[in-house]
């Protein structure tokens, strides 16, 4: 959940897309929607653990700059899964990205969010401050309010495994003054297979 009262909080939720599977942080204030019936219908599991940085709070906002949120978000995604999967995709999204804070009638949209993974070795991780704008994938995300977080490769040796990553988010202010109010939102992160 993110609040935001010149200040906000974002709350992480994370969510697996195969049957059984499903695992979130305790912390976490929102539901994940059910998975989609063709994702559910693979074979193997994929879960995905918020280990820290559920609840994020960010006060002292200074208009006109990026503002950084002060910890990670520790994401751990552990699958068992068929070789022939492909990869697994760990997506992070705002499901109403025109109003992904919000605080009464003002929003914060989801472009305004951006976020980085420095973990080394990560396919398909973004490295720089990037924005929430992306399309999601395998019916997984939101049409411009999703961004992939990273991808793990399913080869014959790591059909098993487990990866952690640290995302890092920044609402970013440059060129805009932020009407002052107590925002919160939900940024969701789910693992789709391919």
């Amino acid at each position: 959940m993110l609040w935001l009262q010149r200040s906000w909080v974002i709350a992480i939720a994370g969510s697996a897309l195969l049957p059984g599977a499903a695992s979130s942080q305790a912390k976490v204030l929102s539901t994940v929607s059910s998975p989609p019936m063709a994702a559910a219908a693979a074979a193997g599991a994929i879960s995905v653990n918020i280990a820290s940085g559920a609840i994020q709070s960010l006060s002292g906002v200074v208009d006109n700059t990026p503002n950084n949120f002060p910890s990670t978000v520790g994401i751990t995604l552990t699958w068992d899964l068929a070789p022939s999967t492909g990869a697994v995709q760990v997506i992070g999204y705002f499901s109403n990205p025109a109003a992904a804070m919000t605080s009464g009638p003002v929003s914060i949209p989801s472009s305004w969010i951006r976020g980085r993974v420095l973990t080394t070795g990560v396919q398909g991780a973004p490295t720089t401050y990037t924005a929430f704008t992306q399309s999601g994938a395998g019916g997984v995300g939101s049409a411009g309010g999703s961004l992939l977080l990273f991808s793990q490769p399913i080869l014959g040796y790591s059909k098993t495994g487990t990866q952690t990553v640290d995302l890092q988010l920044q609402l970013d202010l440059t060129g805009r003054t932020l009407t002052t109010g107590s925002y919160s939102g939900t940024l969701n992160i789910r693992a789709v297979s391919q």
